[in-house]
């Protein structure tokens, strides 16, 4: 999940950096929160596929670190 933080952060970061009113903030948030929740699904996505490739090759890896 620590890719999803920093790349949401550098995409609001981006996004709310130009000048922009009250409205279209509100709606550039709303974008980012989709954005981060997508990546998170992503990264929550792969975490799981690497314990199941783990398990098929029969190692005990903790993934945990790569999610946090």
């Amino acid at each position: 999940m620590a890719i999803s933080n920093e790349l949401s952060s550098e995409i609001a970061a981006a996004m709310l950096a130009q000048k922009k009113s009250p409205q279209e903030l509100k709606k550039l948030s709303e974008i980012v929160l989709q954005v981060h929740s997508a990546l998170q699904k992503m990264s929550q996505h792969a975490a799981a596929e690497r314990m199941k490739a783990g398990a098929k090759q029969g190692t005990s890896t903790d993934y945990t670190d790569y999610t946090d």
